[in-house]
This record gives structure tokens, sequence and C-alpha cells, in this order.
């Protein structure tokens, strides 16, 4: 916002009330000293991203959906996990929420994923030396995150009710398309805004999976579930972590299978008083003896390894676009499209290399130069975007 007093004076230029810059004024010093950025209005916000109003306004209203929609397979034949990816003016803008606003705000130590740091490494790292797991999986994580939660999050950090409200459905995607999982789950009973009728809708939005602000809301959204777990965990002298919707607890012993099932009911409990759901079929208890594994990597030494299936899986995914290309490798495989198949195996080697940098290298280079070969397969805003950029050289 600049110096205060040459907004007060620009203000009653303007022939704004006294009354109205001491109330903007106040909570832009308030919004300030917490750490965020100072955003007022929804105009204020279009000013500082460089963004239209008219095309916020619109992605607020709902009238448009500026989102690419692609899946990615899952290795267990489930329904594909469906990415979201903003066009780009509200990809920029949504980069400047979580860099001024959200990347500002703290989350639970126990939270790994979209944490500057932080990594799978060093989540994994915490369950060495561990004799025993327990695994569990939030079900839907993203999807079950509707726009009152991600709502909740911008007034717990004082902005104006109103902004609340429109920065909630930047950050969000409307139920509304064909192909997404429980449309009806979102369905508004009272939608009628009596304060901008335009703004009344039948759906609720969705965090979308893709988005830059998703992660960290996500884990914003689930600090108080990562407290509650936490307690569980000190309770039983266990260590805990999650990474998403990876949830780990381990321990020393003494290990039985009554405590097992004990700790499991209760974290469920606590889970689903956070409004989030536990994947019944994703639930493990790993006993000492057993191959201990956390996010793909072993734990059952002094330090964290990728798994024999990881590098199979890796050697595979390059091998495959390497001799018969991006697009054939992407009907083979069962992808959806070949952006898709492309960042699943970009985010493969991210992650290996995090681990083992030394294994992966060889692996990365070849990567690129199957990447650099087969760009026309992918969209003209995707091929420089997280490949390329991230590849060394």
């Amino acid at each position: 916002m600049g110096s205060p007093h040459l907004y007060r004076l620009n203000g009653r230029d303007l022939g704004l009330p006294d009354a109205v810059l001491d109330a903007v004024l106040a909570q832009s010093a308030m919004l300030h000293a917490r750490g965020v950025a100072p955003v007022v209005s929804l105009g204020h916000l279009a000013h500082s991203t460089g963004a239209p109003y008219s095309y916020l306004r619109s992605v607020v209203e709902r009238t448009i959906d500026p989102y690419h929609s692609f899946e990615i397979r899952r290795r267990d034949g489930r329904t594909p996990r469906l990415i979201s990816s903003p066009a780009p003016t509200l990809m920029d803008v949504q980069r400047w929420i979580f860099r001024r606003i959200l990347s500002r705000v703290p989350t639970h130590v126990a939270s790994y994923a979209y944490e500057k740091g932080k990594s799978i490494r060093d989540c994994a790292t915490q369950h060495l030396g561990s004799q025993w797991l327990i695994k569990l999986d939030l079900h839907n994580f993203f999807h079950s995150i509707d726009e009152r939660r991600v709502f909740e999050v911008f007034a717990g950090l004082g902005y104006a009710r109103l902004l609340d409200l429109e920065m909630a459905r930047i950050c969000t995607r409307q139920a509304t398309f064909n192909g997404f999982p429980h449309p009806t789950r979102f369905r508004v009973t009272r939608r009628r805004n009596t304060v901008i009728p335009m703004y009344s809708t039948d759906l609720l939005g969705f965090l979308p999976q893709g988005a830059p602000t998703s992660g960290v809301l996500a884990n914003l959204v689930a600090r108080q579930m990562d407290e509650k777990l936490e307690a569980l965990a000190a309770l039983h002298q266990l260590v805990y972590t999650r990474y998403a919707d990876d949830i780990v607890f381990s321990g020393l012993g003494p290990f039985s299978r009554a405590t097992a099932r004990h700790v499991i009911r209760r974290a469920r409990t606590a889970v689903e008083q956070s409004g989030f759901a536990l994947h019944a079929k994703k639930t493990h208890v790993v006993p000492p003896g057993a191959r201990r594994i956390v996010l793909g990597l072993l734990v059952d030494g002094d330090r964290v390894r990728l798994s024999k299936e990881m590098r199979e899986r890796i050697a595979n995914h390059v091998y495959g676009v390497e001799k018969f290309g991006l697009s054939d490798h992407q009907l083979t495989r069962g992808f959806t499209s070949a952006l898709g198949l492309a960042r699943y195996i970009d985010g493969l080697l991210s992650f290996a290399h995090d681990v083992d940098p030394q294994w992966t290298a060889t692996f990365r280079a070849r990567w690129r130069q199957s990447l650099l070969r087969d760009a026309s397969m992918l969209l003209p805003q995707a091929t420089g975007d997280v490949f390329l950029r991230r590849q060394p050289g």
C-alpha cells in the first residue's frame, strides 16, 4: 500500500470519508503486523497482481473455469487422480497469494509436503530406527476441502469477510465439470448472496490439485487434525508425520496388535472430527521384522534408501519414453494425457534425486533428451513449466 499518508491524501481527493480511510489503514496495519500482504479489496488484489479486475471478478462469480484438466493413472487401477492446472493469468495470481500471504503462515511441524526446506526424504528420516509402523491414507485429501474451509483460513488471518470469499473463490475450482468425483457433495442449500447477488452459486468450489496455493491451503486446513494426531502419538511415545495425504506413526515398542488397533481407532476419530476421512483399504500395520517403507523409501537402516520397486519404475518409464516416444508410452501405460505422464515421471525423478542424486543423474539426462525430442506432444505452456527448468544444465 505504500505510505499511509499518501493513501489518506489520495483517498480524500477521491472523496472517501475519513472513517473509511481509518478503517482501511487500521486493517492494513494489522495484516502487515501479522506478516501477510495488506490487501483490502478485490480491486486492490487486481492492482497488486497485475491481473485485470474483470477477469478476477469472473473467476469469483464462477462465470469462467480457467483450468486445464488431466488425469494421472494410479498404480492400483483406482480412479485416476484429477489434476487441475490453472490458466496463466490465474496461475500468476495464485502464485502471488502463495508468496505474499500463504507461505508466511506457519503450518504444523509434522507436515512435510509443500513446505519450503522440507522433503519426502526429511519426512521418511523421522522414522529411521523404528521397529513398527502404522500407515494411514486420507481419502480425497484435496477434493474434500471446499471453499468454506478455505474461506476460514483467510478469515483467520484478518482479511475482510468479502475478500475472504473472493480469495477463497480464486483458490478453488467449482465442481461443475464432468468427471468430478462427487459433485453432489458440494451442493449449496442456501445460495442467495444478499450483498452481491452475482456471487451466488449452486455449487461450492473445491481445492484443485495442481494450483500453487492448494498445497499450503490443505496443510493449513489440516493443522487442527495434525495437532490431534501429534497428541495421540505423544500419548503412546510414537513419531507422527504427514506428507499430504500420507500419515505415518512409528514406534520402538513394546509392540502389540491391540495397541495398533487402538491407535488406528483414535486416529480415525481425530481425522473425521477434522473434516477428513481415512481410506480404509490403505490402512496398514508393519510389525517388527517386516520391511519398513515410508513414502517409497526404505527406513529399515541408518539412512533412507530408494526401494528396488522405485528404481525399476523409474528405469522402465524412462526407457519406455526413450524407445517408443511419449505418446506411445502414454497409451501403453494408460495415462489420459502426455502432460499427465510427463509430470508423473518428472515427479518420480525429482523424488529419486533428493534421495540418491548419483543414481538418478543418468536417468534425468536421458529424460531431458526425450522431453526435448517430444516437446510437441505437450501443451505449449507446459514444456518449460515443471520439467525442463528443474533439469540440470
